[in-house]
C-alpha cells in the first residue's frame, strides 16, 4: 500500500509545477508523508524523461551541487573548484532543465540561497520539502524565502488512513488480533502521518504493548511521541552543528 495513496492531487499538482520550472516549498509534520510524495514525483519526473537529482537531507550548499552533479556530471569534469563547479551547473542545466528534489531541508545560509536563486529562468524545476512540528518551525522555515509556491501536507484523511494500517499489519506478525477498538486507538495515535502507522505497527511485535492480549495503548503512545521527539531533537541539533560551523 503506497504511502502517497490520498495525496494523487497533490503528486499531481506539484509534479505538474515542478516540470513547469518552478520552485516549490512542501512542509508538514514529521511523518505526514512528505517523502512519499517525493519519492512518487520523483517517479514521475523519471517517466517524463526528465533529469532528477535529490538530496535526501539538505543542510548546506554542497548537498545541492553534489545532488546537480550525480546528473550533470559533464559539469565536474570541467570545475577546477565548487565555484566553477555550481557555474558549469548553471550552464548545463540551462541547455537541459530536469528537476531537483530536495528533502528534509534543515538549514539555507547565504551560499545556498544564493544558488538556488542563480537557477532561477534555468527552466530548473525545484521541489523542496521540509519538516515542520511546530509554528516556530513554519515560521523559521518560510522566512527563508526559498520559494515562490507553498503547499502544506495536511494530516491524511481516516478512510485512507486505515487502509495503509490495514496493508502494514497484514505483512507483521502480532502476538495478538487487534480489536476494532485497537484500531481506533492506533489511528489516534497516527493522527493522520502515514509514516506513523509503519512505526507504530513495527512496534506492537513486542510483548512490551500487550498485556493477556490487551493492547496497552497507552504505553505505545507514550512510546511513539518519544520517538517522534527524538526524530524533532535530532534535526534541531544538525541544525545547531551546521549553524556553529
Amino acid at each position: 500500500m503506497s504511502e502517497f495513496l490520498g495525496r494523487e492531487d497533490v503528486v499531481d499538482s506539484l509534479a505538474g509545477q515542478v516540470l513547469a520550472g518552478q520552485t516549490v516549498l512542501v512542509y508538514g509534520p514529521l511523518g505526514v508523508g512528505k517523502t512519499a510524495i517525493l519519492d512518487e514525483i520523483a517517479r514521475v519526473v523519471g517517466a517524463a524523461g526528465r533529469r532528477l537529482g535529490r538530496a535526501v537531507h539538505t543542510q548546506t550548499i554542497r548537498d545541492v551541487t553534489r545532488a546537480l552533479q550525480a546528473v550533470y556530471p559533464e559539469a565536474g569534469l570541467r570545475a577546477r573548484n565548487q565555484r566553477q563547479l555550481r557555474g558549469y551547473l548553471s550552464l548545463a542545466v540551462e541547455e537541459d532543465p530536469g528537476v531537483l528534489i530536495l528533502d528534509h531541508l534543515q538549514c539555507a545560509g547565504t551560499a545556498l540561497k544564493g544558488f538556488l536563486r542563480s537557477l532561477e529562468g534555468t527552466g530548473l524545476g525545484v521541489l523542496i520539502a521540509a519538516d515542520v512540528e511546530h509554528q516556530r518551525d513554519n515560521a523559521r522555515i518560510r522566512a527563508m524565502r526559498l520559494a515562490h509556491r507553498e503547499r502544506q501536507v495536511p494530516p491524511l484523511q481516516a478512510l485512507h488512513m486505515d487502509r495503509i494500517l490495514e496493508a502494514r499489519v497484514l505483512h507483521r506478525r502480532l502476538p495478538y488480533p487487534l480489536t476494532e477498538a485497537d484500531r481506533s486507538s492506533l489511528l489516534r495515535i497516527a493522527a493522520g502521518r502515514p509514516g506513523v502507522v509503519g512505526m507504530v505497527v513495527g512496534l506492537l511485535e513486542s510483548d512490551r504493548y500487550w498485556r493477556d492480549g490487551r493492547l496497552l495503548s497507552e504505553i505505545l503512545r507514550s512510546d511513539v511521541s518519544m520517538a517522534i521527539a527524538e526524530a524533532y531533537v535530532g534535526e534541531v541539533n544538525a541544525r545547531a552543528r551546521h549553524l556553529e560551523k
